[in-house]
């Protein structure tokens, strides 16, 4: 639970599900914590109770896929959801407020789309507001599912800086000296990662050049290392696979100096940020939702399809680009990470739980 003072009124925050071992709460609450999710979170039957005990609550909901349409069977995955909703409007009876941050499109792992499709579209009714972290999130909550614009709220994804070594440690990283361009692939590989089309793109880099070197780095699925199997031959291409521990996280970004993020379909991306707060500039597709987390001074790099060639020629840019140059991109890259630092982001985040218990109409999405 996080507790806010604001505007002499006591707001708690009740974070669900909530994330353990992701810094993503801490970072978007800044130092308003400390929180801890709420004991018996999984079947909320205590919320109504806890509502009606306070002066100000405020249910701050995420992940709905990880509430609806979690099982294999249907019918207990519609009773499940049915009774989630249940408690979720007992609780705005008692004289809650629901918080909802929307961090996919989808489900990441969908196994019952119908009911996960029911819980959201009860959610966006429910919800007092509807905090996205970027333009294209808003449309496609208004335009897909019907979320009433007054009710939404624009507040960017917060960068890490913090979150893994001391700001001042981060942003006074030198660009790494190496021969060969460092590129680093970070985080689960899961398809919506561009695995399928990582393969192709670097056995055509490695026949135009070889002085590069591809750390990737995260859990891998079994299926994307049978695809990346040749790829992983290459001698520029090395593999870390598994979970990485935080204490490891700045030694992985600080030895690299460009992220690849290849990626398919995919909403709002937190390993995008982390890279740019280490500095690392941002190979990906030129796509709205690539563009609204990184700063325009590096959209160039950005690419026109979802196909080897233009990856392939993106690379083989920065694999030529200067140092010097590079290391301008990597100021860039910098100056955003602390645009969006989490000081900053939970001020906003702050000013608009503040909000909930405030009269005041709004007529469009901030």
């Amino acid at each position: 639970m996080c507790v806010y003072y604001e505007f002499g009124n006591i707001i708690s925050i009740l974070n669900i599900p909530y994330a353990h071992g992701n810094p993503y709460h801490r970072l978007l609450y800044g130092s308003a914590g400390p929180y801890v999710p709420l004991a018996g979170a999984k079947d909320l039957r205590q919320l109504a109770q806890y509502a009606a005990g306070q002066v100000s609550p405020v249910l701050h909901l995420h992940w709905d896929d990880r509430m609806f349409g979690r099982g294999d069977d249907p019918d207990t995955n519609r009773i499940n959801t049915q009774t989630l909703v249940d408690r979720l409007q007992a609780f705005k009876d008692a004289g809650g407020k629901i918080f909802w941050t929307i961090h996919n499109k989808r489900a990441h792992f969908e196994r019952d789309a119908e009911s996960f499709a029911w819980g959201r579209g009860q959610l966006c009714a429910l919800a007092d507001l509807v905090h996205v972290h970027a333009p294209h999130a808003a449309r496609h909550m208004i335009e897909d599912w019907g979320v009433a614009p007054e009710k939404i709220r624009i507040i960017p994804h917060p960068s890490y800086l913090d979150a893994y070594e001391p700001a001042a440690v981060t942003l006074g990283r030198p660009l790494p000296s190496s021969p060969n361009r460092r590129f680093l692939f970070f985080g689960t590989m899961r398809g919506n990662k561009g695995v399928a089309l990582l393969p192709e793109a670097i056995a055509r880099l490695a026949r135009h050049r070889t002085n590069f070197d591809l750390l990737i780095a995260g859990k891998t699925m079994r299926r994307a290392m049978r695809r990346m199997q040749p790829m992983l031959d290459l001698p520029q291409v090395s593999v870390r696979d598994g979970f990485i521990p935080d204490a490891d996280v700045p030694d992985i970004f600080g030895a690299a100096q460009v992220f690849l993020a290849p990626f398919g379909d995919f909403f709002t991306s937190g390993s995008v940020m982390l890279a740019q707060t280490f500095g690392l500039p941002v190979i990906g597709p030129d796509r709205a939702e690539m563009r609204a987390i990184t700063p325009p001074e590096n959209h160039d790099l950005l690419y026109e399809g979802q196909r080897p060639k233009p990856l392939v020629q993106m690379m083989k840019r920065l694999i030529d680009m200067p140092d010097a140059e590079l290391a301008q991109r990597r100021a860039v890259c910098f100056a955003y990470a602390h645009a969006t630092a989490p000081a900053v982001i939970s001020r906003s985040l702050a000013a608009t739980l503040s909000s909930l218990f405030q009269q005041e109409p709004h007529d469009a999405p901030r």
